[in-house]
């Protein structure tokens, strides 16, 4: 017969709870302290997520709105297909980059690295309306793909 450890414990000893982790320690979580996470989600991150992603929501449908209000003339979007490579644009970076945005986010840390987005989301949005030819509208579409995909980590 081998000696194994386990034929060194007895019964009694493989019935008894583990009490590694006592109440009072830091590690342990409680139920209050559970609410309390829960009750700062929902009240502090929630809406702010809520407030961005309806800013993300507005951005897409302003494109269309622009282009119908006179964007496309002054920019010369109706020449060829340049509405349509602008508005596919949009969508590369936010496909190809998916993976590379959650290595990032584990490298800088959520709130860094969402304040560095917010931001630079709004430089971009802002620069949007004073681009003064069609190219530099693809550089902002681009632009924005890659934040959007890169808040969505």
């Amino acid at each position: 017969m081998t000696n194994d450890k386990r034929d060194s414990y007895s019964d009694s000893d493989l019935k008894e709870k583990d009490d590694s982790v006592k109440p009072e320690e830091p590690g342990f979580l409680d139920a209050s302290f559970e609410r309390r996470t829960m009750r700062y989600v929902d009240f502090r991150i929630l809406p702010l997520l809520a407030l961005l992603y309806s800013f993300a929501l507005i951005d897409r449908v302003n494109l269309g709105a622009a282009y119908t209000a006179g964007m496309g003339v002054d920019l010369n979007l109706k020449k060829g297909a340049r509405y349509s490579i602008v508005s596919c644009l949009y969508f590369v970076p936010y496909i190809l980059l998916q993976l590379p945005g959650l290595l990032v986010l584990r490298k800088f840390g959520a709130r860094n690295w969402l304040a560095f987005i917010v931001v630079a989301w709004g430089a971009v949005q802002l620069g949007m309306g004073f681009v003064p030819s069609w190219g530099w509208l693809i550089l902002t579409r681009v632009l924005l793909g890659v934040l959007e995909v890169m808040k969505h980590s």
